[in-house]
């Protein structure tokens, strides 16, 4: 493997029946095995660590190298039971510290000071500024009314609300999506340093934001959702009092611009009564610098939906049995068992094939600018464009290629075949090709458990989202 890859974590799941961390044709440690580790396919030279309680056996002779979390199965106790018995050689323990400290050593682990603790600091003024420039272009501006977005250099007064500042700002989730960052960018201090007379409220009254908001110039709304490993959340509303404050800070002021932080799509009842809304979903240490950057104008937003946020909860119909699932396992009665029984109808497939409209679509996503789309030309081999910044700031797109398959394919209306940002200055046009191959045209064959080209004619939609068709063509295979 060239991607410099140190460790690999094996699932829960099991494989063609065999448990993922313990199976010998997936981590491939001898012949006749050719999979992760074998000499002739990957040949994978870091370790692999069992994903948290993943591991049923002392399973160094198939291919794990350790344990995690603890040492049930690869204690001291197996590992010389099983040297004993001549099931694990010294060889194959040699290998397992081998692959996990070499990494380490070429990561520069052992050279690092100040190291081991949860809070230390291990970020450079590079990878700080790295951080920011990230999170600023991963925002996506979801409506800007009137053009209220980038704020005037006229505004005085700002009242800022809710997750915004202290230990009430967001920036990751819980579990593996958990972060301790050595320190967290208040977004109300950096809104602050541009606007002096801003003020904050944590919005926990409502009442009170609802004042500060109606006495300053523009009201900014910060609000969030979280969720973590080991549990879902129960709604995809905000937490809190979030739409509510929301609700109420809108109705007391106009210019009222609303920051969504959520690990995931989220239900934005109020979104006709604010001016704008923007979402930077999990924005890091520089969250504050970062969505200053954007609400300020010095990055043009260019971000798009990753996925689709809904009307309402339970959009897509999911009986119990499909989410959260059931317990049926009479001989593990805590077992509880999901059916995924949608099948091909995934997010913006199931809303395209149910015709039904969303809040905001998979891949949408605004800009302080605007995009012109024109002069396609498709084949089997690429869908080509002119794409035109028709507005009057420098701004980048992410064009997206949907196919739709022939009807007999049995495929959900559109899919998202490529996509590419392409950075313009106010009036440039650029000349943008997207390549296809035959995976392009391709089903999965469940027969002959392999990649299937279908023949007939496919239509072809370019645009800025799954729901903007600015472009339409066909191509037949």
């Amino acid at each position: 493997m060239n991607a410099g890859l140190g460790s690999i974590m094996c699932s829960y799941n099991k494989i063609n029946n065999t448990w993922s961390c313990e199976n010998p044709n997936t981590l491939g440690t001898d012949a006749p095995y050719n999979g992760l580790k074998g000499a002739n396919s990957l040949n994978f030279s870091g370790w692999v660590m069992s994903d948290w309680g993943a591991t049923h056996s002392t399973s160094l002779t198939q291919g794990l190298d350790q344990e995690m979390p603890g040492s049930k199965y690869m204690n001291e106790g197996a590992i010389t039971a099983g040297l004993s018995a001549g099931t694990i050689t010294q060889k194959r323990i040699d290998d397992a510290v081998m692959r996990q400290l070499t990494p380490m050593f070429q990561v520069g682990v052992f050279d690092l000071k100040g190291y081991g603790k949860l809070t230390d600091n291990v970020t450079s003024a590079a990878h700080n500024m790295l951080a920011r420039k990230l999170s600023a272009e991963a925002t996506v501006l979801l409506k800007n009314e009137g053009g209220v977005l980038p704020l005037k250099s006229t505004t005085q007064k700002i009242a800022v609300i809710g997750w915004a500042d202290g230990s009430h700002i967001q920036t990751g989730g819980g579990g593996s999506g958990s972060v301790a960052p050595y320190y967290q960018a208040s977004p109300f201090a950096a809104i602050k340093k541009r606007v002096a007379g801003s003020v904050y409220l944590d919005g926990k009254d409502t009442a009170a934001a609802a004042t500060a908001a109606k006495a300053a110039d523009v009201a900014i709304v910060f609000v969030a959702t979280t969720s973590s490993e080991g549990s879902d959340r129960k709604t995809l509303a905000l937490k809190d009092n979030g739409d509510a404050l929301v609700a109420a800070v809108a109705a007391a002021q106009p210019n009222t611009i609303v920051v969504a932080a959520t690990p995931g799509a989220l239900l934005t009842p109020w979104s006709s009564s604010v001016k704008a809304l923007l979402t930077n979903f999990m924005p890091g240490q520089e969250s504050g610098n970062a969505i200053a950057d954007v609400l300020f104008g010095d990055v043009n937003p260019s971000g798009k939906l990753p996925l689709t946020f809904p009307n309402k909860d339970n959009e897509v119909d999911f009986a119990p049995r499909n989410y959260p699932g059931i317990f049926n396992d009479k001989a593990d009665p805590k077992q509880q068992e999901a059916y995924y029984e949608e099948k091909l109808l995934v997010g913006y497939r199931y809303y395209d094939a149910k015709k039904i409209t969303p809040k905001f679509a998979f891949g949408f996503g605004l800009s302080y600018t605007t995009f012109k789309y024109s002069d396609i030309k498709a084949t089997k081999d690429s869908v080509s464009f002119t794409l035109t910044n028709s507005g009057s700031v420098k701004g980048a797109e992410v064009a997206q290629v949907y196919l739709g398959f022939p009807a007999s394919a049995g495929e959900p209306p559109l899919q998202l075949k490529g996509f590419k940002k392409v950075m313009l200055a106010p009036g440039a046009k650029a000349t943008v090709t997207i390549k296809l191959t035959d995976r392009s045209f391709s089903t999965w064959d469940v027969g002959t458990h392999g990649w299937k080209v279908e023949k007939g004619s496919f239509s072809v939609q370019v645009g800025g989202s799954s729901r903007n068709a600015a472009l339409t063509g066909s191509i037949t295979v």
